[in-house]
């Protein structure tokens, strides 16, 4: 397939980049990963396809200093939860990676968007606002988490109780109730990331 710069050449004309640092953005890597290829002198083939389908959407690099989040279209269900039947990514959004590095606190590689269903959070996240949720796999602290509770999706305040965990709706019309610690270890509970900014219509 050619040598390594002649494969680097292919990719950036195909997602229309000019420099190795903008190649990896637009591609969701770091630019040590195209440093790694250097090194072993191969690309491997699905980052080929990957940037071929970059260039069938036109999808272009975000201007330095800003980055694509990645915006799935299941819904979140700040209700009575909804089953989750795929996540796959439909588009993204352009954030400065400033804000959200320094002002939000977290690392733009390991957040994403989702919007929200229901009006149990509310006045905190009204129906339909978009929530950045940055990825944790565990409770790290009292706060706003999108989890997975025997099938369905929430996004409720998880707060530490002496049994577990105390799950809270902002909407005074929706009950707290109790995830036990037995609850919290089984495979019927998985968080999926803590809320850290919310947007919405006014």
């Amino acid at each position: 397939m050619g040598t390594f710069e002649e494969q680097l050449k292919e990719l950036k004309k195909l997602t229309n980049t000019a420099k190795n640092v903008d190649l990896a953005r637009v591609l969701g890597k770091s630019p040590k990963t195209i440093s790694n290829w250097k090194y072993r002198d191969h690309i491997p083939e699905d980052i080929f396809i990957k940037a071929r389908q970059i260039s069938q959407n036109g999808v272009i690099a975000p201007p330095r200093g800003y980055v694509h989040l990645d915006l799935y279209e299941v819904e979140v269900s700040a209700g009575h939860g909804a089953l989750v039947v795929c996540e796959e990514k439909s588009s993204d959004i352009v954030f400065s990676e400033t804000f959200i590095n320094k002002e939000i606190g977290v690392n733009a590689n390991n957040i994403f968007l989702m919007p929200v269903k229901g009006d149990s959070m509310y006045p905190t996240l009204k129906n339909g606002c978009l929530v950045m949720v940055n990825r944790v796999d565990q409770f790290t602290g009292d706060g706003i988490y999108v989890f997975r509770y025997e099938g369905q999706l929430m996004v409720k305040r998880l707060q530490f109780s002496k049994h577990g965990l105390s799950v809270t709706s902002d909407n005074d019309s929706y009950q707290p109730w109790e995830l036990s610690k037995e609850e919290i270890m089984s495979s019927d509970f998985e968080v999926v990331g803590e809320v850290v900014w919310s947007g919405q219509r006014m």
